[in-house]
């Protein structure tokens, strides 16, 4: 019964006028009526040539940094194709800006900045040393908790330890 109440319009002639709710779609979004309009990102790697080389000579003794600025950049097109899908994984939790290498803070995080400048682990040293001397002889996880609002080291533990 319901199958024939269901077709007992089916080959009908339509009045354009009627609003009985035939012309309607399950998505009453605004792409339904005017169609899909394709809104792109342009994300452009306009680095200069300066700014490229003091990034690649400032992390040359950090390779986690070195992989990510070749990657971002494109430099590293002589590498093996496995090695550039990982730097380019990586690639993607970092940014270019203003001359500087910056960690984009992931879905987890829970600190307030959505970026952090990266650093060398030597830079690191320095920082941790300053921060010591500064924000009072608190102990390793205290200048840790301050130093990670700010920047991203690898191993900054061992930066720490060997600062203060």
């Amino acid at each position: 019964i319901a199958d024939g109440l269901s077709r007992q319009w089916e080959g009908q002639p339509r009045d354009i006028g009627l609003v009985d709710g035939s012309e309607w779609t399950v998505s009453e979004d605004w792409e339904s009526n005017s169609g899909l309009i394709n809104d792109l990102l342009l994300l452009s790697t306009n680095v200069d040539e300066s700014t490229a080389s003091s990034l690649q000579s400032r992390f040359v003794n950090e390779p986690v940094f070195l992989e990510v600025v070749e990657a971002m950049l494109q430099l590293d097109q002589g590498k093996e194709v496995r090695s550039r899908k990982r730097a380019r994984h990586q690639a993607s939790q970092y940014l270019i800006q203003e001359g500087k290498l910056w960690r984009l803070r992931g879905g987890n995080a829970v600190r307030a900045r959505t970026k952090v400048e990266c650093v060398t682990k030597e830079e690191a040293k320095v920082l941790a040393a300053k921060q010591h001397a500064e924000g009072g002889h608190w102990g390793r996880d205290a200048i840790k908790i301050a130093l990670t609002d700010r920047i991203y080291s690898p191993k900054l533990d061992m930066s720490i330890m060997s600062a203060i």
